[in-house]
């Protein structure tokens, strides 16, 4: 399927959030890596929060230092889910955790925000993909 067939509205800046969700993206390694849970608050929803503080409470508050290698992101999906939008973001390419040898990135991000006031884009959920 080409770009056309996707549903993208015509005002979406496509590269100017996907450069905002690569940035994200780096930043939510860093401050997993860290165990930085008040940074990973400020743009995860509370369920994905719930979820991510639960996998550094069983590392124990180890941290661990997270490389990414290549960073792909394409738009797959701009959707309005009643009172939000939610945009789908297919990442691929490579990340290496604590100089072991490198791990394919194949997962989609699920981003929402308001239709309305100000709030910025925060991370819902995380599907990953089987290459």
């Amino acid at each position: 399927a080409g770009t056309a067939a996707l549903k993208i509205p015509a005002d979406f800046d496509v590269e100017g959030f996907l450069r905002q969700a690569k940035l994200n993206f780096v930043r939510l390694q860093a401050a997993n890596d860290r165990g930085d849970m008040d940074d990973i608050r400020e743009f995860t929803s509370p369920e994905m929060f719930a979820e991510i503080q639960m996998d550094i409470r069983e590392r124990n508050g180890a941290t661990q230092e997270t490389r990414v290698m290549d960073l792909n992101a394409d738009v797959l999906e701009v959707a309005e889910d009643g009172s939000r939008y939610v945009v789908s973001v297919m990442f691929t390419g490579r990340v290496q955790e604590d100089g072991g040898a490198p791990d394919e990135i194949n997962e989609i991000w699920h981003l929402t925000k308001p239709l309305a006031g100000s709030g910025g884009w925060v991370l819902a959920g995380i599907q990953q993909r089987s290459a």
